[in-house]
């Protein structure tokens, strides 16, 4: 076939890769309509390739290092664009958050895009509410720390004193958002553990590291609502993040239970 998955999805990173691009032309206008429209175009390309593929093994794109990846940077993609969309004042926090996209972007291009099957314990419901719980967490947290580097520069440059109400925050309400739909994702894949393997949490590493995670998003939820300094709130969140990082794409490599899967 001249068009295939793996065609759309280079023409999908070919137009993510303008648009990061485009992110960091022109300091004083931020080139927003011609890197929507890419990103946009990116999207499209991308999720045709994730449907093709999707019809041809017969299950989604959660499976193995390939698919998660590829399936992350749309998700991704698509929260970043949305952003772009909504909080238009905040449209400079593109320049913290891209790096990370073209590092996916650059890992899922130099993965090997190896066919799997769907394991039994996989055949369940509580599969989608799970990955989908963990894409909205992933995204906002994303978010969250992306705009909490560009609040810290905004306060560090400003005259007067920094943000002191976290509410008036954006990143600490993306955050907030964020924590729930991580409690989603831990509730949702504990019941597909029962169904699964006949125990809610077992403390295998995967889930270790996310409840880590989880505990580490509380912690900067309640520090945030007690202090104001923007610099050690930003880098608590990046570290919050890297966290969420190692749990969704480390921890999986290297793990021997269940949650594996065919990676």
């Amino acid at each position: 076939m001249m068009f295939n998955e793996t065609t759309f999805l280079y023409t999908a990173c070919i137009c993510y890769g303008l648009s990061f691009v485009l992110t960091y032309l022109g300091r004083e206008h931020f080139p927003y309509r011609s890197l929507l429209f890419f990103s946009i175009a990116g999207l499209g390309a991308h999720s045709v390739s994730l449907a093709l593929r999707w019809d041809r093994v017969g299950h989604g794109p959660f499976i193995n290092l390939y698919e998660i990846l590829s399936s992350n940077l749309w998700s991704l993609l698509l929260a970043y664009v949305l952003f772009l969309i909504w909080a238009r004042e905040h449209r400079p926090a593109g320049r913290y958050i891209i790096p990370l996209l073209a590092l996916l972007m650059f890992w899922l291009l130099i993965s090997e895009p190896r066919d799997t099957y769907l394991p039994p314990t996989y055949n369940t419901i509580w599969l989608y509410f799970h990955v989908l719980s963990g894409k909205f967490f992933l995204g906002l947290l994303m978010l969250a720390t992306g705009v909490s580097i560009l609040e810290m520069t905004r306060s560090s440059s400003a005259s007067g004193p920094g943000i002191s109400l976290a509410g008036k925050s954006l990143s600490y309400r993306l955050l907030a958002f964020a924590f729930c739909f991580e409690s989603l994702m831990l509730i949702f894949g504990a019941i597909w553990a029962q169904d699964a393997w006949g125990r809610y949490w077992a403390w295998d590493p995967l889930e270790t590291w996310a409840f880590l995670t989880w505990m580490s998003v509380i912690f900067v939820l309640h520090w945030r609502l007690n202090y104001s300094r923007p610099g050690i709130y930003a880098a608590l969140v990046v570290g919050c993040f890297t966290l969420a990082f190692l749990t969704f794409f480390g921890v999986p490599l290297i793990s021997t239970a269940p949650h594996q899967g065919m990676i």
